[in-house]
């Protein structure tokens, strides 16, 4: 990387397109907090009316939707049977979620339920009956359970003084006699007397309808004992056609209970066929959803004929009505063709059912928005009602022929205030950390940047100073070999000299050219380590001897302080290289006449070497830097003391690599201690 030296248009270009864009939006952000309280009134507000909105076209959509299941319900309902041997045939008709009942009108005509419905009583009721003395004393003897033999003579003799005998009497005893000939499973016996009561027909003014229903439900019950299904088959279709020819309403419920019961049976037959049982099956159905809808249209009948008849001016073609607590809507045309009318009665609870779970989607999308719905009787539906404080901001009608009421709340002040003051806080901080974060990216790429910058300027002086470096023997040695060449030299004193001082140069060019090759490999990771068992002594007293000659020469005094016997493990070669950096360093850096003090002990199960000099000593702000790769303390242009920056480097690297630990403790013009710590090896 090379960075120009004047970087003014980097350092604008800098500014204009992160910090000034970035604290501008900083600003922008800061003004649209301060005004968040306006903004909350006001998004309080819109929210309201949004949600009222919703809330209207979703009852609205889901009344629509109810509306268009009658219509297609009704259709299969203008399909329904008007004959018996029909019914099985009828399609199963599907009820609408809501809807408890559908009455369809054709040319003011009654369609379904087509069943025949008499509201007025058919003077079934039979007179009061009074038991006579001898009635009374077997009834008393039948519930005492005294001799049974006994009664059925006693009631068979009084049988056959019928003629003699009040025709209520002889109703009553034909009875016991029917309960003693069942509770004995004398089944025929007991046929042979319903038949009797079916066959005279006065007989039947002194019968209830409900006792009339149960000879019936008697009768085929015992056909069902007796395993005579057809029979039970047939008898229960007989009975049907006969409801179906015309029914006061006032037998509709037994007449529900019998044949329900009676067409489970029939259904639980296991010698039924499936084409028998899917007959019986639809039948049930539809005589059940019949009575159902038979019931329903008797309790409001003369309403219904009135709503059906009546003209309604009606675009959408519905139109809502209420009899009493019941809510009906009549469709017609243009939902319906020609004079076809459809009354829908409302199941109140399940059409409101229907409507809340519509509602509750739409709720939870608003859940700051304060609101109830409410029925015609202030009766909470959906929603919650505030406290007794609360103000009610806006009411509206929800869903024609409901009763419905939508109320909205205003909000607390305080709270509303408190919400906004929340907000502006979290927008506050989110501005204020983004801020930060543009500052201190920007802090840190710009240090990046001089860093950058700094190991360039750094890169720059290595190179010169290793070209310096180079040159400088590499000058000695090829004037001192061309001397010798050339014939220059007739002494062989001065021969001798001139190539100890060849060779003495090139020694110095071969540890430099080592130095530049040993950090390369460790920068690379390729560096290869022997690791061996060594004294650690006996490799620092090599180094000590072979840099004496060079501190004799400076006038610096060295002294040493070897314990034998300071194993570790580690490479020979790196650990000469280490001692030779830090060695040699101190002798570099002391002005004679000075000292450098070389010691090796053990200390708590480690293996302690340091160097102590007396140089010049480094400044504290620049000790963390001593280590870094081409770093030298002091002015690279006015350092009079040659070096590459490399040294330290790789004796750091050494320590690493060993696992040793590395300290310096130097004071500006009072010299440094430096301080390697290894393991002791085993």
């Amino acid at each position: 990387m090379k960075l120009p030296k004047n970087n003014r248009i980097f350092i604008a270009l800098f500014f204009c397109g992160i910090i000034i864009p970035t604290a501008t939006l900083a600003f922008l952000s800061f003004r649209n907090v301060q005004s968040e309280r306006l903004l909350a009134e006001k998004n309080f507000e819109d929210a309201q009316n949004s949600f009222s909105k919703q809330t209207i076209q979703t009852i609205l959509d889901e009344q629509t939707e109810i509306l268009k299941e009658t219509r297609t319900a009704s259709q299969f309902l203008y399909e329904q049977p008007q004959k018996l041997l029909e019914f099985g045939n009828a399609v199963s008709f599907k009820n609408v979620q809501g809807i408890g009942a559908i009455f369809l009108f054709n040319d003011n005509r009654l369609v379904f339920p087509s069943i025949s419905i008499h509201t007025k009583s058919a003077n079934l009721d039979p007179p009061t009956t009074v038991p006579g003395s001898i009635e009374k004393e077997l009834l008393r003897a039948e519930i005492s359970e005294r001799g049974p033999d006994k009664i059925k003579l006693a009631r068979s003799a009084l049988l056959m003084r019928a003629p003699f005998i009040s025709g209520q009497d002889n109703i009553l005893n034909l009875l016991g006699l029917l309960r003693l000939h069942y509770r004995e499973k004398h089944y025929d016996e007991a046929l042979n007397i319903i038949d009797a009561l079916e066959r005279h027909t006065g007989s039947r003014g002194y019968l209830s309808n409900s006792l009339i229903e149960s000879l019936r439900y008697l009768k085929f019950e015992i056909f069902v004992e007796q395993k005579k299904n057809s029979q039970a088959e047939n008898y229960c279709l007989t009975l049907f056609s006969e409801f179906l020819e015309g029914h006061s309403m006032q037998d509709i419920g037994s007449a529900r209970f019998f044949f329900d019961n009676a067409l489970s049976q029939i259904l639980s037959f296991e010698d039924l066929s499936k084409e028998k049982r899917d007959a019986f099956w639809n039948l049930r159905e539809n005589l059940n959803r019949q009575l159902e809808h038979a019931e329903a249209y008797a309790a409001h009948e003369d309403f219904l004929q009135r709503f059906a008849n009546e003209n309604i001016p009606s675009k959408s073609g519905i139109f809502y009505k209420k009899d009493g607590s019941a809510l009906f809507f009549r469709m017609t045309y243009p939902w319906l063709s020609g004079d076809q009318v459809v009354i829908g009665m409302v199941d109140a609870e399940s059409y409101q059912k229907r409507i809340r779970e519509k509602l509750s989607n739409v709720a939870r999308e608003w859940k700051n928005v304060s609101y109830s719905i409410s029925d015609s009787r202030d009766s909470l539906i959906f929603g919650k009602i505030p406290g007794k404080t609360a103000t009610i901001s806006k009411q509206f009608d929800l869903g024609e022929g409901l009763g419905w009421s939508l109320t909205l709340y205003k909000r607390d002040t305080q709270e509303l205030y408190s919400e906004a003051r929340h907000k502006m806080f979290l927008l506050s901080g989110l501005v204020a950390f983004s801020l930060l974060t543009v500052l201190l990216g920007s802090f840190f790429i710009l240090k990046s940047i001089s860093q950058e910058r700094k190991l360039i300027m750094m890169k720059t002086n290595f190179l010169s100073s290793v070209s310096h470096e180079l040159k400088t023997p590499l000058t000695s040695i090829k004037m001192f070999a061309e001397m010798i060449s050339n014939g220059r030299v007739q002494k062989i004193e001065k021969c001798q000299e001139y190539s100890k001082l060849i060779g003495k140069e090139s020694t110095r060019l071969e540890n430099l050219i080592a130095a530049i090759l040993n950090y390369t490999r460790m920068e690379t990771g390729k560096q290869v380590f022997h690791w061996e068992k060594l004294d650690l002594s006996d490799c620092v007293s090599r180094v000590f001897d072979a840099v004496l000659d060079i501190a004799d020469n400076r006038g610096i005094t060295m002294t040493k302080e070897l314990a034998p016997g300071c194993f570790v493990m580690g490479d020979n070669t790196a650990l000469y290289s280490l001692a030779q950096g830090l060695i040699e360093n101190a002798i570099k850096y002391t002005n004679p006449p000075g000292k450098v003090h070389i010691r090796v002990v053990e200390e708590n199960e480690k293996i302690v070497f340091s160097v102590t000099d007396t140089g010049i000593g480094i400044a504290s702000s620049e000790q963390k830097n001593i280590f870094n790769d081409f770093y030298r303390v002091g002015d690279e242009m006015t350092r009079s003391t040659k070096g590459s920056g490399l040294g330290l480097a790789i004796v750091k690297r050494v320590a690493e690599a060993h696992k040793a630990s590395i300290s310096v403790q130097s004071r500006r013009g009072e010299g440094s201690t430096f301080t390697v710590r290894l393991k002791k090896a085993e």
